[in-house]
């Protein structure tokens, strides 16, 4: 393609796959070149099956790192999690009505209705260390860009204990 130009391309889908998700970003963190254990980015982790009887800590409690720890704690393994910062939790559904009204209603009116429902299904999960943002989950999205967490499970797992958390929270990403 010639800069300046311009292609039209004509197709039934469009899938856009930036590797944004997929980079692997490891941060600093005090002691990991000491740290005798194997550490690996979620781009490289393949199953909870090789870790069933170890203990491995998820740091990071998007959605990889949410689907990582179910897998880990339903292979055996001895699961814990970092939450740095709130997060919603929602389901696929609910993800999908927030999109459906967020066309009809203002955005903070759908977010009254997602917290709501997420109270509803999951119960208070500050009771259990998951704090929300003090945005809604929409008004978070269009705003900061994040989005909000689809539990694939993990939240009934940490619920009974069997998924540990460690806080670290960072009062700044609210």
């Amino acid at each position: 393609m010639v800069e300046g130009t311009t292609t039209n391309f004509i197709a039934k889908f469009l899938i856009v796959a930036s590797g944004e998700n997929s980079a692997e970003n490891i941060p600093m963190i005090h002691g990991l070149h000491s740290f005798q254990g194997e550490a690996i980015h979620s781009s490289r982790y393949k199953s909870g099956k090789s870790f069933s009887g170890k203990s491995v800590l998820v740091i990071g409690s998007g959605n990889s790192g949410m689907e990582i720890a179910y897998d880990l704690a339903t292979h055996g393994a001895n699961t814990s999690i970092v939450i740095r910062s709130p997060i919603h939790v929602m389901t696929k559904e609910l993800i999908r009505l927030g999109m459906t009204l967020a066309h009809h209603l203002p955005l903070n009116l759908v977010d009254n209705l997602l917290i709501m429902a997420t109270k509803f299904m999951f119960g208070d999960l500050s009771r259990h260390g998951i704090r929300m943002p003090k945005m809604g989950p929409m008004t978070l999205k269009s705003k900061m860009g994040r989005s909000a967490v689809i539990d694939v499970g993990t939240v009934g797992l940490i619920k009974r204990g069997i998924i540990q958390l460690c806080l670290q929270l960072d009062t700044r990403a609210q």
